[in-house]
């Protein structure tokens, strides 16, 4: 009887050694590094880039918004230089300097022609206008027409919203005046409302002021 052919055992595979899992494990730590370093970074770049985008839009929208917005239109601290670039702004000449926070504009209306002056009292902080040389007492043609034209500009202060005609007892003077308060200061849309109104006031209102002080009276 013939022997059995010997068998030998298939050999195993032969388990990764130690310094063969050392040497995989920093392979892999790096690869997972890397990987995660460059997601980082193209995040980073990415977020970046969105950044500046909103920040030009921001910009862009607030050039936009600075353009359309009006130039300043309200002074709390109110100078004489305050006032003439209002009178200029509202079409007027910017006047003479006459005197300390004094100015001297001349009026050419439909009507009649006259000085408007401006006086800024700073410590009282009042603003006060005036049409002068506009009309004079002595306009009357009798005493009795004199008194008719008191009467009549006494009715019309009544009726008047804004401006007053006042009487000069010294010079005989008629002048149509406003006084602005400027304790809260002052804005350009307030200041050109009452000086264009004053000024169409004084021109309006001439003729019929003239004709009663040449009327024979009652």
């Amino acid at each position: 009887m013939s022997a059995s052919p010997a068998i030998c055992p298939r050999p195993e595979s032969a388990a990764p050694s130690a310094t063969t899992k050392k040497a995989k494990t920093p392979n892999l730590v790096l690869l997972l590094t890397l990987l995660t370093g460059c997601s980082s970074g193209k995040l980073l770049r990415l977020e970046n880039e969105l950044l500046k985008h909103q920040v030009t839009q921001l910009r862009d929208e607030l050039d936009g918004c600075q353009q359309q917005s009006p130039p300043q239109d309200f002074v709390n601290d109110v100078r004489i230089e305050t006032i003439q670039a209002y009178l200029s702004r509202a079409g007027f000449p910017t006047g003479e300097l006459t005197a300390p926070n004094v100015l001297l504009i001349p009026i050419e209306g439909h009507n009649t022609s006259f000085q408007m002056s401006i006086q800024l009292f700073s410590t009282e902080k009042v603003l006060y206008i005036a049409a002068n040389d506009y009309l004079q007492i002595e306009d009357a043609s009798s005493s009795k027409s004199m008194v008719l034209l008191l009467t009549q500009v006494a009715a019309l202060n009544y009726e008047l919203l804004l401006g007053k005609f006042q009487l000069n007892p010294s010079s005989g003077a008629i002048s149509l005046s406003v006084e602005m308060n400027l304790d809260d200061g002052i804005g350009f849309r307030t200041f050109n409302a009452v000086i264009h109104h004053l000024v169409q006031t004084a021109d309006a209102r001439y003729p019929e002021l003239m004709e009663t002080a040449r009327s024979s009276g009652f």
